[in-house]
């Protein structure tokens, strides 16, 4: 399998978190990442972020709602 890019969440004008499926030595993962801007416009993934195995994604989604649920509704 390629890398599929799922999504990206807009950190800030420059950066984003990129939300990608990748496989790595056959083994299939969501990779978390920032991806930055780089001198030419481009948005490129940087080395910071991590790996969840494809597993652990309905655990990683309920801690994320649980977060959600204790900051209370989105401002914007």
């Amino acid at each position: 399998m390629s890398d599929r890019i799922v999504g990206e969440v807009r950190k800030s004008a420059r950066e984003s978190i990129r939300v990608v499926l990748r496989e790595k030595r056959g083994d299939l993962g969501l990779d978390l990442h920032v991806a930055a801007t780089n001198g030419r416009g481009v948005m490129c993934e940087t080395a910071k972020g991590l790996r969840v195995p494809v597993a652990q994604i309905g655990a990683l989604i309920d801690a994320l709602l649980e977060a959600q649920r204790l900051t209370g509704p989105e401002k914007g």
